[in-house]
């Protein structure tokens, strides 16, 4: 009985995350932000080159917070705007990056690593505003400056 409970449970619980996703839009694209497709080592070395710290955003499609924060902050101009001209952005995709991610530590998405060449500068777990997220990656930012 328990068994076939706690199989229910999974099965209405996997439905669900299905419709949410469905609901705000499904699977958002990769932001445009992204576009110079650097991986997690390109990017690390671009910085340790550069002086300009790495955004590193983990996703992942099945996450309906992460589909808002692509949609949503990772979309915004002025989120962007930063991110192009003061970061070395990194987008990795659970299916795609697992192996960095979990070399970064990240427990939940999405999340976004600021990073520099020593090491780890903030986490910014869960989605964000525009505005709260922006804030926040100046912050971290700062720190590496």
């Amino acid at each position: 009985m328990k068994k076939d409970l706690l199989f229910l449970i999974l099965i209405v619980s996997a439905l669900a995350t299905v419709f949410i996703i469905r609901g705000v839009g499904g699977t958002a694209a990769t932001p445009g932000v992204f576009d110079g497709a650097y991986d997690l080592e390109q990017a690390m070395r671009l910085s340790r080159e550069t002086g300009k710290p790495v955004v590193a955003v983990a996703t992942a499609d099945w996450c309906p917070p992460c589909q808002a924060l692509k949609r949503g902050a990772l979309s915004e101009p002025e989120v962007v705007a930063f991110l192009r001209e003061s970061t070395i952005p990194v987008y990795m995709e659970e299916s795609t990056g697992i192996e960095d991610i979990r070399e970064l530590g990240v427990r939940v998405y999405p999340t976004t690593v600021v990073l520099n060449g020593e090491g780890v500068l903030g986490f910014i777990e869960g989605g964000k505003s525009p505005s709260q997220y922006l804030s926040l990656i100046r912050d971290a930012v700062d720190t590496a400056g």
